[in-house]
């Protein structure tokens, strides 16, 4: 698994449960799937007060 395959299992989340637990529970597993070098980017979602709000500002300002 790469950054993106984490971001993409994180806007499907939010797209289909929509809610903060769901967020963070897929931040959890897919931060171990990652290398150590890329978890602190999913692990800051993860113990984020408002990851949904997060994934969605990501999911908007993505190229």
């Amino acid at each position: 698994m790469n950054l993106q395959d984490a971001i993409l299992a994180l806007m499907l989340a939010a797209e289909i449960h929509g809610t903060d637990s769901a967020i963070k529970a897929t931040a959890k597993r897919c931060a171990k799937q990652l290398p150590r070098s890329k978890r602190d980017v999913i692990l800051n979602i993860a113990t984020s007060k408002e990851p949904l709000k997060l994934v969605r500002y990501i999911a908007e300002n993505l190229e």
